[in-house]
């Protein structure tokens, strides 16, 4: 069931001066992963998409509600991070983005994409 055609311009009005308060300028890479016939997957060269404002939000303590998720490499990890887009947002499971120096991967995406584009979001490293 959707929302109501107003309650959905409130809720994305809402999504958008949320971002604003605390946006980035966010350049997601995505490599094509293709099966690779025996079992396994093979991914390509990662090419940059055209720059996002976004909000990065730094979840809370782990808890035992946290899931689990696997990177695109197949490590498992408890997501840290929530990146916020608007509803129309470019992003997808195991894009990489770089921020200040220090490297995220996008590990899970919400399917409802009324109001906002919100991915879960494992830390890297430097």
């Amino acid at each position: 069931m959707g929302i109501r055609q107003a309650e959905l311009a409130m809720q994305r009005r809402l999504t958008k001066a949320f971002i604003a308060a605390d946006w980035r300028s966010v350049v997601l890479m995505r490599a094509e992963i293709t099966e690779d016939g025996a079992g396994g997957f093979v991914t390509g060269e990662p090419a940059p998409l055209p720059s996002q404002v976004m909000r990065l939000i730094a979840q809370g303590s782990t808890g035992a509600d946290s899931k689990q998720r696997m990177t695109a490499n197949g490590q498992q990890v408890t997501p840290e991070y929530i990146l916020l887009g608007l509803h129309d947002a470019d992003i997808q499971r195991w894009d990489s983005f770089e921020l200040d120096g220090r490297r995220y991967e996008v590990v899970f995406v919400n399917e409802n994409r009324q109001y906002e584009a919100k991915g879960e979001v494992a830390y890297l490293g430097e």
